[in-house]
């Protein structure tokens, strides 16, 4: 089954969802699932994850709610939070929302170098853990050491990388840490890692495919082909292109280094990591 690991749906209003400025004036509207079924089943994908876009558990419940009505939305990713004194028991009261399958922090957006010690979201996730959750690392390439050591104290979480970690594309600026801060990741067994995202680090208006060679032959090497997924990041990804262009960029590279890899990348290890 092809299956999206990473897209996201809102009712777009300005005030909720104020990340969207005026360089992003394509997203300034719906993306909701009439919307999301046209543009997999015209690119050949039968399966998704939905993944959160405000840090609200009212927008995990509405995720829900619409994954419950579609055999489209295979999982969602939402928001709880995860240093949250009572989180054990909300993670409880959420058990019946099946299609609930994992969790994410926008932890890019914290402004506290030190947020990634804290030890109530360390003991959170930890929790996570503990009831089988996924986790969803969103973070700058400049984080992953912290990122890093603050896995390392949940050696038993499944997590996995968002947009490999957001690396400065456009400019080809501190690759050589980006790598590093990666191959640290990349030796935990439980880190998966999502080719999703990286058209928007790149230039917007002058990309190819050229651009994302070094970085996916990274990813690759440290990975493998058991623990990346493909994921579109539509409708964000509109931003700097069309859903087929960004599928090609993950597409085309596959075809031409491991053509035997592409149902694994494109559906089957999103499938096993969020156990749908």
């Amino acid at each position: 089954m092809r299956i999206d690991a990473h897209h996201h749906m809102w009712a777009f209003d300005p005030v909720e969802y104020d990340w969207i400025d005026d360089s992003m004036s394509v997203l300034k509207q719906d993306y909701l699932l009439k919307e999301l079924e046209h543009t997999l089943s015209k690119n050949g994908f039968e399966g998704s994850i939905a993944v959160q876009a405000r840090q609200s558990i009212e927008e995990t419940l509405w995720l829900s709610d619409i994954a419950e009505s579609t055999d489209l939305i295979k999982g969602v990713v939402g928001w709880i939070d995860i240093r949250s004194d009572s989180l054990s028991n909300e993670l409880k009261q959420l058990k019946n929302h099946k299609k609930i399958v994992g969790f994410r922090h926008v932890i890019q957006g914290e402004t506290d170098p030190t947020f990634m010690r804290n030890p109530d979201f360390i003991r959170g996730l930890k929790i996570l853990a503990e009831h089988n959750y996924t986790y969803d690392l969103l973070i700058f390439a400049h984080q992953l050491p912290a990122a890093a050591k603050m896995l390392a104290q949940v050696p038993n979480l499944n997590v996995v990388i968002d947009h490999i970690a957001k690396p400065k594309i456009k400019t080809k600026a501190e690759f050589e840490q980006w790598q590093r801060g990666m191959a640290e990741l990349a030796k935990n067994q439980n880190c998966y890692c999502k080719l999703s995202g990286m058209v928007t680090e790149a230039d917007w208006d002058n990309w190819s495919q050229n651009d994302f060679e070094s970085y996916l032959d990274t990813v690759f090497d440290l990975f493998g082909t058991e623990r990346l997924m493909f994921g579109s990041d539509w409708p964000v990804c509109l931003v700097a292109g069309q859903y087929e262009a960004i599928k090609n960029i993950v597409l085309a590279y596959i075809q031409d280094r491991y053509p035997d890899s592409i149902d694994n990348i494109f559906g089957d290890n999103a499938s096993r990591f969020y156990q749908i």
